[in-house]
C-alpha cells in the first residue's frame, strides 16, 4: 500500500513541474493569457480525443461488443458534456462578479476561467489517482509504468492550471500552489476511493469515469477556454496556444 501511495503521489506531484512556467514569465499581457488559454484547450481537446476516449473504448471492447463498446463511450462523453454545461450554470457570471470583488470585467473573466480550469483538472486527476493506486497494489511494475506515464501527463496539465491563476492573482507562489493542490488531488481521492468506495470502483467503472471527464473537458474547451482566448483578439497567439498544447500532449501519449 505504502508504495502504490507513494507512486500515486508523485505521479500527481509532477503538476508542479509544469507548474514551474510561470517562475519565468513576467507581467500578463493579453497575448500570454490567449497563448495560455489556447494551450490549455490544446491539451484537454487532445488527452480527451487521442488518450482517454480510445482508452475506454478499448477497455469497454474488452468485455462488450464493438457496437456496445462505442456507444457506452458515447452516452458518457455526452453524459460529461451535461454535466459540463450545468456546472458552469452554477459558476458565478462575468457580470455577478464585477458587482462582487472584481472590478474589471478582464478579472472577472480571469477569476472564471481559473476556477474552471483548476476544477476540470482535478476532476480528470481524480480517476487517474485511482488507476494508479490500485493497479500499484495489484500489480506493482504495472503501477510504475503507469505512474510514469500519468506524470508525463501531468506536467502540460501543471501549465494549463498555473497560468490562468497566475494572471488573475499576479501571484507566481499562488499558482504553483494551485498546482500542488491540483496533483494532490490523485492520491487524496484514490486514498478516499480505496477506503470508502471500493465496491463500486470496478476497473469499467473508473473507465467509465474517463470518459465522462473526456466529455467535460472537450466542452470546457469549446465553450469557455477557446471562446474567451479568441476574445482579446490574438487570434495568433490563441491558435499557436492550440497547436503547442496538442504537439506537447501528443508527444507525451506516443512516449508511452
Amino acid at each position: 500500500m505504502t508504495y502504490a501511495l507513494i507512486l500515486t503521489t508523485l505521479a500527481g506531484l509532477s503538476t508542479v513541474l509544469g507548474g514551474l512556467i510561470v517562475i519565468f514569465l513576467k507581467k500578463p499581457t493579453t497575448k500570454i493569457v490567449a497563448l495560455s488559454l489556447g494551450l490549455a484547450a490544446g491539451v484537454m481537446l487532445t488527452v480527451s480525443v487521442f488518450d482517454m476516449l480510445p482508452h475506454a473504448y478499448h477497455s469497454f471492447a474488452e468485455v462488450y461488443s464493438l457496437g456496445e463498446a462505442v456507444r457506452n463511450v458515447i452516452v458518457l462523453f455526452v453524459l460529461g458534456a451535461v454535466v459540463a454545461v450545468s456546472l458552469q450554470k452554477l459558476l458565478p457570471s462575468e457580470e455577478k462578479l464585477l458587482k462582487g470583488r472584481y472590478k474589471s470585467a478582464q478579472t472577472a473573466e480571469s477569476a472564471r476561467l481559473a476556477v474552471v480550469t483548476v476544477a476540470v483538472v482535478m476532476l480528470h486527476n481524480l480517476p487517474e489517482g485511482v488507476i494508479t493506486l490500485f493497479s500499484s497494489i495489484t500489480e506493482p511494475d504495472i503501477g510504475l509504468t503507469l505512474a510514469l506515464a500519468i506524470a508525463l501527463h501531468n506536467i502540460p496539465e501543471g501549465i494549463v492550471v498555473s497560468i490562468p491563476v497566475y494572471v488573475l492573482t499576479k501571484s507566481k507562489t499562488k499558482a504553483i500552489l494551485a498546482c500542488l493542490i491540483s496533483g494532490l488531488s490523485e492520491p487524496i481521492g484514490a486514498l478516499i476511493a480505496y477506503y470508502f468506495l471500493q465496491n463500486i470502483l470496478t476497473p469499467l467503472f473508473v473507465v467509465g469515469l474517463l470518459a465522462v471527464v473526456a466529455g467535460i473537458m472537450v466542452t470546457v474547451s469549446i465553450m469557455e477556454l477557446l471562446p474567451a482566448a479568441l476574445k482579446h483578439g490574438e487570434t495568433k497567439n490563441c491558435v499557436a496556444g492550440v497547436v503547442i498544447g496538442v504537439i506537447i500532449m501528443s508527444m507525451g501519449i506516443f512516449l508511452i
